[in-house]
């Protein structure tokens, strides 16, 4: 027949040794974005703790991505392998759980250890961003399938090895499957430690600028060189001043690269841009402004070009997501949690999942903080906390068909 939800509350309490055991082995497994080796680690460790629950795990490797280094040279990158996982697949009425194995740690980066700073707060490498979230998940899916409301409804397990470098390989692998599903629930962190949910995302675009102009000896024949480095510095001082002329819209110059010695006049310098956007027609003032000081500064022995694209779109939640979260506060309110949400400037794959029409929750993982730092921290608490609820709403969803 199926556990009753007490019990499954009390088996979700007492699996808090085996979450943080769980979530130390996966926090030492070095994954960044670009470390192959240890993504395969990761893969590995996900198939094996999410295979005894599911009734198949694909792995898919993905094709390589073009992009631009900072030398200017288009190469082809290849991401980590994703992982998908299926419960009941012959069943239409499905649910979507999404989360990402990678962190923005590499491998040669010195924050790799974890620390307990207090009973409650352990510091370390992804440990919300977002390993703590895909616990949860696997623990939320191994009470919901002692429940007896697990065979109305099939769930899919998509984890994705590139996110945090704007899933470039993996998005079209969540277009392909949206159409699939009612909802999708993703375990980014909560956005802060009171356990707050996104609302509205801002979208993203990744441009690089790339200017050059004519190399010569910096002490024999300077003046008949073109500094490269120096035409990029202007061009990005005007880009970076158009910061602030429209609501919603920044533009981070975030990495600049040029030169190739000291007592060379150097012929190209390349410069990265995040770009973060409110609105759909955001992208074409940014693109138009950014075209116009190109525009403005041709002058002869220089070259600047625009390469990149808008891969995260703008998130604007729609009618079905608005009834998904009153559904999601409704059971936080059964186990004592008063949930509310805000706007979010941040991006992720929820943002890629709504844009087909989804209901999409992007922020049902742990509750931590200063993600992306050496400061990174997880709640301990929240393990348990974010499993229950994401319990509540895959019953109640398994219960009420067609109400999203």
């Amino acid at each position: 027949m199926g556990k009753s939800l007490p019990q499954l509350l009390s088996y979700l309490s007492s699996q808090q040794t085996t979450m943080v055991d769980q979530l130390h082995q996966f926090c030492k497994i070095n994954s960044g974005s670009t470390h192959l080796s240890g993504l395969e680690r990761m893969h590995n460790t996900l198939k094996t703790v999410f295979m005894p629950i599911a009734d198949e795990c694909h792995s898919h490797a993905l094709p390589p991505v073009s992009t631009i280094n900072m030398q200017g040279h288009t190469t082809l990158q290849r991401c980590g392998d994703l992982l998908f996982i299926q419960k009941r697949p012959d069943l239409k009425r499905r649910v979507l759980l999404s989360g990402h194995m990678d962190t923005v740690y590499g491998a040669n980066h010195p924050f790799q250890t974890l620390t307990q700073l207090t009973e409650n707060h352990l510091n370390g490498p992804g440990v919300a961003d977002m390993k703590g979230g895909l616990i949860v998940m696997l623990h939320a899916l191994s009470a919901f399938e002692q429940s007896p409301y697990a065979k109305n409804v099939g769930w899919d397990v998509v984890i994705n090895a590139d996110e945090e470098i704007g899933s470039p390989a993996s998005s079209a692998f969540f277009n392909e499957i949206t159409p699939n599903y009612e909802a999708a629930l993703v375990y980014e962190p909560a956005m802060n430690i009171s356990g707050t949910i996104a609302k509205n995302r801002k979208g993203s675009g990744k441009l690089t600028i790339i200017a050059t102009g004519i190399a010569a000896h910096a002490g024999r024949s300077f003046n008949e060189g073109q500094n490269a480095i120096c035409f990029l510095a202007e061009a990005v001082s005007k880009i970076h001043a158009l910061n602030g002329q429209k609501e919603g819209v920044t533009i981070n110059v975030g990495l600049i690269a040029g030169g190739e010695a000291l007592n060379v006049v150097p012929d190209k310098a390349v410069a990265k841009l995040d770009v973060r956007i409110s609105h759909p027609d955001d992208e074409n003032w940014v693109r138009e402004n950014i075209a116009n000081i190109v525009l403005c500064m041709q002058r002869e022995g220089y070259t600047l070009s625009i390469h990149g694209d808008f891969s995260r779109p703008v998130k604007r939640v729609n009618p079905a997501t608005e009834r998904l979260f009153a559904r999601i506060k409704r059971q936080g309110l059964s186990l004592g949690l008063t949930l509310d949400w805000q706007d979010s400037g941040g991006c992720c794959d929820g943002n890629n999942l709504a844009q087909h029409g989804l209901a999409v929750i992007d922020t049902l993982g742990v509750r931590g903080g200063d993600i992306h730092s050496q400061n990174e921290f997880i709640l301990l608490d929240s393990l348990i906390e974010r499993a229950s609820l994401s319990l509540l709403i895959l019953m109640d969803i398994a219960q009420n068909k067609g109400d999203l």
